[in-house]
């Protein structure tokens, strides 16, 4: 049984990973990150639609962002918006640093940062209880049957990491000391200023 779980587990990574390489390949963009580069795909499990948000550094503080949408159902790119990063003041446009940008996000551990799955153990609330004058413990735990999930591939020189979560603002409300629900928050934060994107 336990060798039965292992190979499922392997199965469906590899089945969600071949789903990002097929994406990737549907947007014209490499599996591999670049030396500083963050992408973000989330997927609306209610809908055929999909957000990936990229930010890369070609080289030199030459920070590029596209916003792809993407539909699931037709495997084909729907819109693509590009974001420039003015070094001058250009009408209504000020200057923007994406490379603080860069550094706030940096700041969400993103590069140490885990999937939501493992961190399972902090979200529930546990007590002691007493039935028929036995003692056990009663686990209860808040559960998301729909929503928003989130894949993160992140890397910042030689640190690559990889995470995903699911609806982390309704997890955040009943447990708001995990370390780890506040940090998916910020980042999703930091992408809902910078570039208006994801607003409730």
């Amino acid at each position: 049984m336990k060798y039965y779980f292992i190979f499922l587990f392997f199965t469906i990574l590899k089945c969600f990973g071949q789903d990002i390489s097929e994406i990737n390949k549907v947007l014209e963009i490499p599996d591999t990150l670049e030396f500083q580069e963050i992408r973000i795909y989330k997927d609306y499990s209610v809908t055929n639609g999909m957000e990936i948000f990229r930010m890369y550094d070609e080289g030199k503080d030459n920070w590029k962002v596209y916003i792809f949408s993407f539909d699931k159902a037709s495997k084909a790119v729907t819109k693509i918006n590009a974001i420039q990063f003015p070094k001058e003041s250009t009408g209504k446009l000020n200057p923007v640093n994406p490379n603080l940008i860069w550094l706030n996000i940096l700041l969400c551990n993103v590069e140490f940062l885990p999937n939501l799955k493992n961190i399972d153990y902090k979200l529930k609330v546990a007590k002691i209880i007493a039935e028929d004058g036995e003692f056990g413990i009663s686990q209860n735990k808040k559960h998301v049957l729909d929503g928003e999930s989130y894949r993160v591939f992140v890397k910042n020189g030689n640190n690559e990491n990889n995470f995903s979560f699911d609806n982390p603002a309704f997890y955040l409300k009943y447990y708001p000391t995990v370390d780890e629900l506040i940090s998916y928050n910020e980042l999703l934060s930091i992408i809902k200023k910078e570039f208006n994107l994801w607003e409730d």
